[in-house]
C-alpha cells in the first residue's frame, strides 16, 4: 500500500470539510434533538414525582376518610344498639304495666264473683233451710226420723244437681 502525501492531505481535507459541514448543518439540530429529549425525560420524571405525591395525598385522604367512616359507622351502630335496648326496656315496662292491670282486673273480677257466689249461696242456704224446716215440721216424729228426713232431703238435692 503505497499512499501519497497528496492523497492523505486530500482525505484529511475532505474529512475536515465533512466535519465542518456536519457541525454547521447537522450538529446543532442533533444537539437540539438531544436537549429536547432530555427535557422531555426530565418533565416525565417531574410528572411522575408529582403524580406520586398526588397518589400519596389521595391515599392519606382515603385512609383518613375510611377511618372517619368506620368511626361514624361504629358510633351509629352503638346508637342503634342503645336505641334497641331503650325500646326493649320500654316494651318490658309496658308489658309489666299491662300484666299488673290484667292481674288487678282479674282480682276485681274474682272478688265480684265471690261476692255474687256468697249472695247466691246465702239465698240457696236460706231456701234449703226453709225447705228442710218445712219438711221437719210436717213430719216431726223423733230424732232418728228427723235425721233420716234430712239425709233423704240431701240425697234429693244431690240428684237434682
Amino acid at each position: 500500500m503505497n499512499l501519497s502525501l497528496q492523497e492523505i492531505l486530500t482525505q484529511a481535507g475532505a474529512f475536515i470539510l465533512l466535519v465542518w459541514v456536519l457541525k454547521k448543518m447537522a450538529w446543532k439540530p442533533l444537539l437540539k434533538l438531544l436537549d429536547e429529549r432530555r427535557e422531555r425525560i426530565l418533565k416525565g420524571f417531574e410528572e411522575i414525582e408529582h403524580t406520586k405525591q398526588e397518589v400519596q395525598k389521595l391515599k392519606a385522604d382515603y385512609e383518613h376518610s375510611r377511618a372517619h367512616i368506620e368511626e361514624e359507622a361504629h358510633r351509629k351502630l352503638q346508637e342503634s344498639v342503645d336505641e334497641g335496648k331503650r325500646i326493649s326496656r320500654e316494651l318490658q315496662e309496658e308489658a309489666r304495666r299491662e300484666a299488673r292491670a290484667v292481674l288487678e282486673k282479674a282480682k276485681e273480677d274474682i272478688s265480684l264473683e265471690v261476692a255474687k257466689a256468697k249472695v247466691t249461696l246465702r239465698g240457696e242456704i236460706a231456701d234449703l233451710t226453709l225447705a228442710a224446716t218445712e219438711r221437719l215440721l210436717k213430719e216431726k216424729l223423733d230424732e232418728t226420723k228427723d235425721k233420716e228426713i234430712v239425709l233423704d232431703f240431701i240425697e234429693d238435692l244431690e240428684k237434682l244437681k
